[in-house]
Parts: structure tokens; sequence; C-alpha cells
């Protein structure tokens, strides 16, 4: 890979390594309401194992008003906790949300 092509770790100074492509993600507002749905890669480095969510698509693949909102929320792999009023105090913990990788 030539240099400026690829994810780089700051720490172990390597490029990242693409660990799973079209991973299930769900985008959630308010710290814990699912949202929408989106497919991305999960990129790891090959010395740390720190891993990344890149590659989103354009456009979410459901949102929470679609009918199949539901057939996506099964396959979710990955959460991103979106807070956008600020993390409320009795916001619940990560162990509590669909999946929380690995």
């Amino acid at each position: 890979m030539s240099i400026g092509a690829g994810y780089a770790c700051v720490p172990c100074q390597t490029y990242l390594r693409p660990r799973k492509n079209e991973i299930v993600v769900l985008e959630t507002y308010d710290y814990d309401k699912p949202y929408k749905v989106w497919l991305a890669d999960l990129w790891e480095c090959p010395d740390c194992g720190h891993q990344v969510i890149l590659g989103y698509g354009s456009e979410a693949v459901s949102v929470k008003h679609m009918p199949n909102f539901d057939h996506y929320m099964k396959r979710v792999t990955h959460t991103i906790l979106g807070c956008p009023r600020g993390l409320p105090d009795s916001a619940p913990s990560i162990a509590q949300l669909p999946y929380r990788g690995q």
C-alpha cells in the first residue's frame, strides 16, 4: 500500500486492514433509541487489534419508520450511540444495548 492510501493506526504506525465487509450498524438517538441502520465495513489494526467502522453507505438501509426496520434490527452487529441532547443521568449502560462489538 502506498503512502496516503488507506487508514492508519497512529500508535502502531501501520495501516489498518479490512476485518469484515458489510457489517450492520445501528445508529441510535437520545443515547439509546434505535433510529437508523447502516451497512459499513469493519477495519482493524493488525498489530494492536484496534477496530474502526468505516465505509458507510451514502444512505441508511433502513430508518425506524420503514417496514423493513425490524428485519435489519435482527441483523445488527454493532451499535453506534447517538446523543444529541447529551447523556442523561439515567442512560443505560452499553451492555443493555442490542450489540456492543467485540
